[in-house]
């Protein structure tokens, strides 16, 4: 073999070699990683509730009555007021020293000389001293729901002046889905939300026998605590019902909860140990500030799940936490 011919054989091997390892170092590029928001597992108090539009109702009212026939001299309540036990609703004048006043007045109006005058102007006074007034009393405190007269219209024995409901008798009607009535006791705690209002202390007062007729749901009347403030009876709210006491359990944030919008199954993407997000079906249970119960399978505490950027990753990608 020749000189030349051997070195050219093994310039030919040497660039094989370095072309061979050239290859070699580009087919081992790095997997490529998804970066995600991430956050941890933990443990948290939960406790079962029942959520469920409301309004504040009157499950009840008291008339204001007139004691007598009589004439509608003044009323002094209007329609919203709140009024305490005593308050004086009304005033009232008898229709017979009404009349007599009225009958004066005309008297006086008639006479001719100086004479009659002043025998309508005796009359006159003996009927304004004789006028007999009646004040008309709450003998409950209340909202005053309805005005039923105005000063000076006659009202008969009994006749309605207005309507009180007692503090007592405001109800917030819940309208609880059928499916949770069995979950649901007297005497339970509750919260009221109500637009523009301070959040309101409640419990379970009675479930009605009867459904809402057009949504079928429960009907559920909640109490206020006492003494608490009150809005208006046509404030509309949320119930919030605790139907079962504390309890600790591991919990996931809200924004690592992916639903399907047409199964109803809840996943979370979990980050192992190798960095990639594992789809993972959850069992969830109660809500409470943000966070969700995961009844099952077992989360320990320090879990590693995304929160955002997990929408359409596929299972096992590798992914890389960012702050």
């Amino acid at each position: 073999m020749s000189p030349r011919w051997t070195v050219g054989s093994m310039a030919l091997a040497l660039l094989v070699a370095g072309c061979a390892k050239h290859d070699d170092s580009n087919g081992g590029d790095k997997e490529a990683e998804v970066d995600v928001r991430t956050a941890v597992t933990s443990e948290r108090e939960f406790r079962d509730e029942v959520v469920a539009p409301g309004q504040w109702r009157a499950s009840g009212e008291v008339d204001v009555i007139a004691p007598g026939a009589a004439i509608v001299q003044s009323v002094e309540v209007r329609v919203g007021d709140e009024v305490k036990p005593g308050a004086t609703v009304a005033w009232l004048e008898s229709r017979e020293s009404a009349a007599a006043l009225q009958g004066a007045r005309l008297m006086l109006e008639q006479a001719h000389d100086e004479a009659s005058r002043a025998e309508a102007r005796r009359a006159l006074a003996l009927a304004r001293r004789d006028l007999v007034r009646l004040p008309v009393l709450a003998k409950r405190g209340g909202i005053v729901v309805r005005r039923s007269v105005e000063p000076g219209g006659p009202i008969v024995d009994g006749g309605e002046i207005a309507a009180i409901v007692p503090r007592d008798l405001i109800v917030f009607e819940a309208r609880v889905a059928a499916t949770d009535r069995a979950r649901l006791r007297s005497g339970q705690a509750a919260v009221v939300a109500t637009t523009g209002f301070p959040a309101i202390a409640a419990s379970i007062q009675r479930i009605l026998p009867v459904a809402d007729s057009l949504s079928q749901a429960t009907l559920v009347w909640l109490s206020a605590r006492r003494g608490s403030p009150l809005p208006g009876l046509t404030g509309f709210g949320i119930a919030t019902i605790a139907v079962g006491g504390p309890r600790s359990s591991a919990a996931v944030p809200d924004t690592a909860v992916v639903e399907d919008d047409l199964t109803g199954e809840t996943r979370i993407a979990v980050v192992d140990a190798a960095r990639r997000a594992i789809w993972t079906r959850v069992t969830l249970g109660a809500r409470a500030g943000g966070w969700r119960e995961v009844r099952s399978p077992p989360l320990p505490p320090g879990t590693r799940v995304i929160i955002e950027g997990q929408r359409g990753l596929p299972d096992s990608t590798r992914v890389k936490p960012i702050a």
